[in-house]
């Protein structure tokens, strides 16, 4: 049994300067033995105008994460989340919560790097940060430090 198919929808993880910490959704076209052929749902070519298509090493693809999590807990600082902003999704940790309908975030984009930013961020673009590891056949999710309910 495959744990990627044709027609499933992954993450592309960012595995290039600058993208580190980022995640992009995508659509399996192809399945090879080490890499998956993907059509990416928000990057475009700019030269022909469509959806990019690339093949990306397994080691750089997860599942896309279950969207279903208890709609009541509300984030709070010291979530570490994903924010939907540049056709992806970045991981930053909640520094600030008292806005009305918005977070402040703080990001650091690549590993052993100083280059930091902060944003504010709608509620409606940020998700809790979910991790996903192989079980057997098939995948398991966990969210990571979450600092509890308010």
């Amino acid at each position: 049994m495959e744990l990627y198919k044709v027609g499933m929808r992954v993450e592309v993880v960012g595995h290039s300067d600058g993208f580190w910490n980022s995640y992009y959704g995508a659509k399996v076209l192809r399945v090879d033995r080490i890499k998956l052929r993907v059509r990416y749902e928000q990057i475009v070519d700019e030269d022909y105008g469509e959806y990019t298509v690339e093949d990306v090493d397994l080691k750089h693809i997860r599942p896309y994460p279950p969207e279903s999590f208890d709609v009541s807990y509300r984030l709070t600082v010291g979530d570490d989340v994903d924010v939907y902003d540049r056709d992806g999704w970045w991981r930053g940790e909640v520094v600030f919560d008292e806005l009305d309908d918005e977070l402040m975030v703080h990001f650091s984009y690549m590993a052993g790097d100083d280059t930091e930013e902060f944003g504010t961020f709608p509620y409606d673009d940020v998700r809790i940060h979910q991790e996903v590891k192989q079980v057997g056949k098939g995948f398991a999710w966990s969210h990571v430090k979450v600092a509890g309910p308010k």
